[in-house]
């Protein structure tokens, strides 16, 4: 590798972990789709706490893009209600918007995609909000009434489509909470430490 590379290399590195401590823009850098089961990066949530997702059309501005969030059925402890799903308020403030009409639940993984959950409603909370393992205390809130309770040990995914991403490269800590049937208190889950809007260089 010529040392031109090397330096290249060395930077994006760097760029990278500075974004994960202070939440902020990434630099430019393009990919159309994205696929992780979390980061290790300095600052980072736990391995334990840290869920898979996939990214599609993920390009700055897109307004097609699709963010399908995955949670395995070793997390789900007792039938689920509510979802509660907390973004950092950086993605509205950067003119990201997520199209509520256009959330779904299904079973199943990311790639073992199977039979849709009902969804009674869809809220949208822009309250000044605390969050679990959230660099940042200013959060919007989305909550997905169930129709039908998701059971314990299920493996579920929810999907967001025709999100028109952010004007900037964005690292968010999205977080999730579910509500037990029969309780009140929703109880923390795991994260998704997603890099949206997020493009690669290919120069």
């Amino acid at each position: 590798m010529t040392p031109k590379k090397l330096m290249q290399w060395g930077l994006a590195g760097l760029m990278l972990s500075s974004a994960a401590v202070a939440s902020v823009s990434l630099p430019t850098l393009a990919q159309d789709s994205y696929n992780t089961d979390g980061l290790t990066i300095f600052g980072g949530v736990d391995g334990e706490y840290r869920l898979p997702y996939d990214l599609r059309n993920n390009t700055r501005r897109n307004t097609r893009a699709m963010y399908t969030l995955e949670v395995g059925g070793d997390k789900i402890q007792a039938a689920a209600s509510t979802l509660i799903v907390t973004i950092p308020e950086s993605f509205t403030r950067y003119r990201g918007r997520i199209n509520l009409d256009e959330i779904s639940v299904r079973y199943g993984r990311i790639d073992n995609e199977g039979s849709s959950i009902p969804v009674d409603e869809v809220r949208w909370d822009d309250r000044v909000f605390s969050g679990a393992n959230d660099l940042s205390d200013d959060l919007d809130k989305i909550e997905i009434f169930l129709a039908e309770d998701i059971p314990a040990d299920r493996s579920f995914t929810i999907e967001f489509g025709k999100v028109r991403n952010p004007n900037r490269s964005l690292m968010l800590r999205t977080n999730l909470q579910v509500v037990e049937r029969g309780q009140e208190l929703p109880n923390y889950i795991g994260t998704w430490e997603m890099l949206v809007a997020y493009e690669i260089d290919n120069d």
